[in-house]
């Protein structure tokens, strides 16, 4: 998992600045953009992330030797992210920006650290990146990397750190709230072992220092500011690189380690022209931005919701499924995403197989394309889905347009704006959804039967039609039974239904 920044939306759009933070010498006003400074901080905040961006920029090229790189810096916005603009035209497959390996924050300068290594050991790695933070910021300007920790901000206000009233307040209805419930209980465990040690060599480890807040504080930036570098296999903390925004489009420009270069190398995945904005591709959806960033981006083509489905023990299949489904790569128990755009296919082969109880369909079952087994086992499926959708979306307190009329308030605090942006992209991926599924139940006309068949939904009313069509053939004792019925006089409450005469 990509543990990395990403773009905060505000509702009232984007900071505007002055002039662009020039980054190689090429100082152009590539886009100006706007935002209520009120709706998320003040402008001397703002103003102080711009002086700090501008001084790590700065730093780099200055102190650092970065050479002239193919994108600029050209504004901040109010959640601390940076905004990228190729300032030239950049082929695919070209690197947009590099950066020096020894610029790198990893595991190995946690392991070198003098104050934090033995305090670190034994814990993963963004948690010793965390106590690095730490450590560091405590050395203020003596700090070497104390021009890049100005540039990151003191705290991501991530669900995981809400206080547990709020949590269930602003989360209830998202399979968020549990998640969020599950890592704040773990992060306690985690920082109580850390707090033994602490306790262990107090005169070595300030306790004023290494205290619970200033643990999660730090652990919040990491987990939003860090990303995972495959090539490498590691963890790392990037000046510049890690405040660049992010972006679901698979088409935005793919961070990784070069080994041959030795360089941290941001390479574009689609022709890019001069003027273009830069992002960072992650492919995580909202229900993990937001745990890991504090942030959730709006219409994401990698937002998606998981739903858990699973084979029947009861069904004399049972063992034959499994095996079909473990030779797939699948378990007895699977979650699949629930995207808003598409209709998962492999779900679909899923839960066909699943409810299937004829074995001789057995070999028409695919999950390389949507084929449909039968008409009864269509009907089952989809009608399971439409019931799960509708179960979650009965989960939330209202509806979309709810927290649509909740986003236009502008005194919401930044925590009520978070969630209910996130609630209502949760909604939208339901309903969604629900919508495809609804689509797909129009053609299948009639329900199924025991015997496995589809039947008219309006069948008894056509017996009806049909019994009065045929009425002259019939005995003239049943005619009169049937239109005694009809007429409602074989209801035992039809009496007591009608006038007196």
């Amino acid at each position: 998992m990509v543990f990395s920044d990403h773009q905060h939306y505000l509702a009232g759009g984007f900071l505007e600045t002055t002039r662009p933070l020039n980054l190689f010498g090429r100082a152009r006003q590539l886009s100006k953009l706007r935002c209520d400074v009120k709706a998320r901080a003040g402008a001397t905040e703002v103003q102080s992330i711009a002086n700090a961006s501008e001084s790590l920029v700065r730093w780099l090229i200055e102190e650092k030797g970065l050479p002239p790189q193919r994108a600029d810096v050209t504004a901040v916005r109010p959640d601390g992210s940076w905004g990228a603009f190729a300032n030239q035209d950049v082929k695919e497959g070209e690197a947009v920006m590099e950066l020096p390996g020894d610029l790198s924050i990893t595991a190995v300068d946690v392991a070198g650290h003098g104050d934090v290594a033995s305090l670190a050991d034994g814990f993963g790695e963004l948690t010793g990146l965390a106590l690095w933070l730490m450590a560091e910021r405590q050395k203020g300007k003596a700090s070497e990397w104390n021009v890049f920790l100005d540039a990151l901000p003191e705290s991501v206000p991530s669900p995981v750190f809400w206080p547990q009233e709020q949590q269930q307040e602003l989360l209830r209805g998202s399979k968020v709230l549990k998640e969020a419930q599950e890592r704040a209980a773990a992060l306690q465990m985690e920082w109580a072992a850390i707090q033994e040690r602490v306790s262990a060599d107090p005169s070595r480890y300030d306790p004023a220092v290494y205290t619970s807040g200033r643990f999660q504080a730090a652990l919040s930036v990491v987990l939003s500011h860090a990303a995972y570098l495959p090539s490498a296999s590691c963890f790392v903390l990037l000046p510049l690189l890690s405040q660049v925004q992010r972006s679901g489009d698979d088409t935005a420009a793919v961070l990784d380690y070069d080994i041959q270069k030795e360089k941290v190398t941001l390479t574009a995945s689609q022709p890019l022209r001069r003027g273009e904005a830069v992002t960072v591709f992650d492919g995580r959806p909202n229900s993990e931005l937001i745990l890991a960033t504090g942030r959730v981006e709006d219409d994401s083509p990698a937002d998606h919701l998981t739903v858990s489905v699973g084979l029947v023990p009861a069904d004399r299949m049972f063992s034959t499924k499994k095996e079909i489904l473990k030779n797939l790569g699948f378990e007895a128990v699977q979650e699949f995403p629930v995207y808003r755009e598409r209709m998962p296919i492999q779900l679909l082969a899923y839960l066909r197989l699943a409810r299937l109880t004829d074995p001789a369909l057995l070999a028409k079952v695919t999950f390389e394309q949507d084929v449909i087994l039968s008409p009864a086992n269509e009907y089952e499926v989809l009608q399971l889905l439409l019931g799960e959708c509708k179960t979650c979306l009965g989960s939330y307190e209202g509806g979309a347009e709810e927290d649509m009329k909740i986003l236009q308030q502008r005194d919401l605090t930044a925590e009520e704006r978070l969630a209910a942006r996130l609630r209502l992209a949760e909604k939208r991926v339901l309903q969604s959804t629900l919508d495809a599924v609804r689509r797909r139940l129009a053609p299948i006309r009639g329900v199924p039967t025991k015997t496995g068949k589809m039947t008219d939904p309006n069948s008894d009313l056509l017996e009806i039609f049909d019994v009065i069509e045929n009425a002259p053939k019939l005995p003239s004792k049943l005619i009169g039974g049937f239109m005694s019925w009809a007429r409602g006089e074989q209801d035992p409450d039809w009496k007591k239904k009608q006038p007196p005469r």
